[in-house]
């Protein structure tokens, strides 16, 4: 095989692969969020049960239901493959789902930004990889004139 020849086929195989990255990565990651996301709240220290039991009896409508069960941690987020005895579905608001985690063992769930973040590089390099294959195809043409 010759180095022109070796060069045309680098160029295919970038070409492909690159328009392959620039459609599978962020369609993979939709699928992901879609078949395995779970919006939720973080709840970093989680209350004990008769706490729970207390605070219940405590709460009045129109108060964050959050602290009940623990102490929240930010925004509501979307996490991925959540642990289904992690999962607290409070009886006082339906709506809303709260997940425990314990930070100082390092419990961190993988959460959708973080796949979106790694999809933003992966585009990056299938489109370093698509260009690189068209200014190749480009160069050879206008070597030809």
């Amino acid at each position: 095989m010759t180095v022109s020849r070796f060069r045309d086929v680098a160029a295919k195989v970038a070409l492909v692969l690159g328009a392959i990255g620039l459609v599978a990565a962020p369609l993979a990651a939709w699928i992901l969020t879609a078949a395995f996301g779970r919006t939720i709240t973080l709840l970093a220290t989680p209350n004990a049960p008769d706490i729970v039991a207390m605070n219940r009896t405590m709460w009045a409508k129109g108060e964050p239901v959050a602290p009940i069960y623990g102490t929240p941690i930010g925004e509501p987020m979307t996490i991925l493959f959540a642990e289904p005895s992690r999962l607290i579905v409070p009886p006082e608001d339906p709506s809303l789902t709260l997940y425990t985690v314990d930070k100082a063992k390092g419990q961190n769930p993988l959460q959708s930004q973080t796949v979106w973040f790694f999809v933003t590089f992966a585009m990056i390099g299938s489109g370093v990889l698509l260009l690189a294959g068209i200014l190749h195809f480009v160069w050879k043409r206008l070597r030809r004139r």
